[in-house]
């Protein structure tokens, strides 16, 4: 499966990421920590093409961890932090993370998807 992960705390925002995406016929697979998330991203043998995710999360791992670690197994995997918390971007220094600044359009996030993960 060629799939988008979509991380984030909030359910309401979470689901309406999901429906938006699924509704421009992108394959979205959703977790609301980090933790989840990186369990799925690490035991997957799915191809995944784009991770999605918030910074602030509750759990062992938060999103500066979580991207951190995807970026290390998967170094050419582009990565969307969405967040309203930029502080924490002084620890990732990857070329791959494009920043979506919350609160954020739901076409800012098509825009971001379509850029890094085009639908073949």
């Amino acid at each position: 499966m060629d799939s988008i992960i979509v991380v984030e705390d909030e359910q309401q925002i979470l689901e309406l990421m999901v429906d938006i995406l699924e509704m421009y016929g992108y394959k979205v697979k959703a977790f609301p920590s980090a933790d989840s998330a990186w369990n799925y991203i690490d035991t997957s043998s799915s191809e995944l093409r784009l991770l999605i995710t918030d910074l602030r999360m509750p759990g062992d791992i938060d999103g500066v961890g979580l991207v951190q670690r995807v970026h290390e197994k998967f170094p050419k995997m582009p990565i969307v932090v969405a967040s309203g918390y930029h502080r924490e971007s002084d620890s990732l220094h990857i070329d791959q993370v494009f920043w979506l600044s919350k609160p954020f359009t739901l076409d800012e996030l098509h825009m971001a998807c379509q850029q890094l993960a085009p639908l073949k």
